[in-house]
């Protein structure tokens, strides 16, 4: 593939994704990092996060020169037609995200930007709420640059959609592609770049900046009332004898025909996505003076629902102070090791604050977990090792490598209970091995 190089700045979860996918296919990309610890790692080929696939691609495209990461912007403008915006927007206390790190990207691009002879392309893919890239990132731009949009530098808002453990095939086969422009040659420049990066182009979305950035939190946060949403039918589900979520879901999914990946319900959802961007379009909401009821609500729910785990274990099993709990998962979800707002590490919490004698096991999330839970529990080397002498087992990370424990495997428990957090176990062939499994959303016969 050629076409014009590109630079990315700020290269975590989402940047160094975009900046590797697009090197893989035959594009230049110069890769800015400030961090540089992670500047080192990733120098090396080592991936700071994980992600399938990631990894071998990373060295793959340093070693072709494909892609070259430094800690400053200077070839990264110069060499560069396209900059995207990637750097990090964190939340606040109050829920709101903190612009800190774009503002000081758009002014330094602003900076560079201003000895540069030729036209620019700007955009911005960091998750920001609307009115961003049209305010902030644009003043700063045009002030640091002395230029106009539109005359020395193009602006466009390009959010991504990437989903952590699927960020590499979430690059090569989105949904759609929403670009938010300011000017024609910026949204020209983009179109010609993604017809290149995919031949043929997927569903394209053309629209203004502060609508590309809206259409982001309102896929996020539909996910996160979605999964709420599921998680409240499987609350009523557990009440009532013989029914199943699932089940529910399944025709729910044949009629309403919602996003069949979130349509799992369980202990509550996490990441660095559908909490933070609730969040966010929580306190924008206040902040204009809308009613954020059902928001507020579907975050309540989310917050309230590790505790169903745990009262399904209490009430089959009795009070867990003083009790050996073992927990199976802690990354929010499989196939990463990220534990940013993960149900399972707040689940763990609780469980330390009744008193349970807490064991947990992750295949990927040991080292991230150890940082906030070191010294309120024990980490086993394996799931087999955690399960050993349990009274209670808690299923709180959907692992495949779970599924395939056997009925063998938890027999090694003092007592063989199992709470299934995320539905990933097959309780019918289990109970037939002498354990007793009880999954949320599903009531008991």
């Amino acid at each position: 593939m050629r076409g014009p190089a590109v630079s990315v700045v700020g290269l975590g979860y989402v940047g160094l994704s975009t900046a590797v996918c697009f090197a893989h296919r035959g594009l230049t990309v110069y890769g800015v990092e400030v961090d540089p610890n992670k500047l080192s790692a990733i120098s090396r080929g080592e991936v700071p996060f994980k992600e399938e696939g990631m990894d071998r691609m990373l060295r793959s495209v340093l070693k072709a020169g494909r892609l070259r990461v430094s800690g400053g912007y200077d070839d990264a403008v110069a060499k560069s037609a396209i900059t995207y915006i990637t750097v990090g927007t964190p939340s606040r206390p109050d829920g709101s995200i903190d612009l800190a790190y774009v503002r000081a990207c758009a002014e330094t691009l602003g900076r560079h930007l201003a000895g540069k002879a030729g036209y620019h392309t700007v955009v911005v893919k960091s998750t920001a709420v609307p009115g961003t890239t049209e305010g902030p990132v644009r003043e700063a731009l045009e002030r640091g640059s002395g230029k106009k949009v539109g005359q020395g530098f193009g602006l466009s808002a390009n959010p991504e959609f990437l989903r952590e453990g699927s960020a590499v095939k979430d690059t090569f086969h989105p949904d759609a592609v929403v670009i938010g422009s300011l000017d024609g040659k910026s949204r020209s420049a983009l179109l010609s770049l993604y017809k290149r990066f995919y031949g043929r182009l997927p569903p394209v979305v053309l629209t203004t900046p502060s609508n590309a950035e809206l259409i982001k939190y309102s896929v996020n946060t539909f996910r996160a009332t979605q999964l709420s949403f599921l998680n409240t039918l499987a609350n009523l589900c557990q009440s009532v004898p013989g029914m199943d979520v699932e089940e529910v879901a399944r025709g729910f999914a044949m009629i309403a025909k919602p996003d069949p990946r979130y349509l799992k319900a369980g202990i509550g959802y996490g990441g660095s996505c559908l909490p933070k961007d609730l969040r966010a379009l929580i306190a924008e909401s206040r902040r204009l003076g809308v009613d954020p009821q059902l928001l507020e609500s579907s975050l309540r729910v989310n917050e309230a629902q590790p505790e169903r785990a745990i009262d399904l274990a209490v009430k089959a099993t009795g009070p867990l102070r003083g009790r050996r709990v073992a927990v199976l998962g802690l990354a929010f979800k499989a196939n990463t090791d990220d534990i940013r707002e993960s149900s399972a590490i707040t689940l763990v919490k609780k469980l330390v604050a009744e008193g349970a004698d807490v064991t947990a096991y992750d295949p990927a999330a040991m080292p991230n977990s150890r940082a906030v839970l070191e010294g309120a529990v024990r980490f086993a080397k394996g799931a087999k090792e955690c399960l050993k002498g349990a009274e209670v087992c808690i299923l709180a990370t959907g692992w495949p490598e779970f599924a395939k424990l056997r009925a063998a495997d938890f027999l090694a428990m003092a007592r063989p209970f199992v709470v299934d957090g995320r539905g990933a176990l097959d309780a019918e062939k289990l109970g037939r091995g002498g354990v007793e499994v009880l999954r949320v959303g599903v009531g008991k016969a």
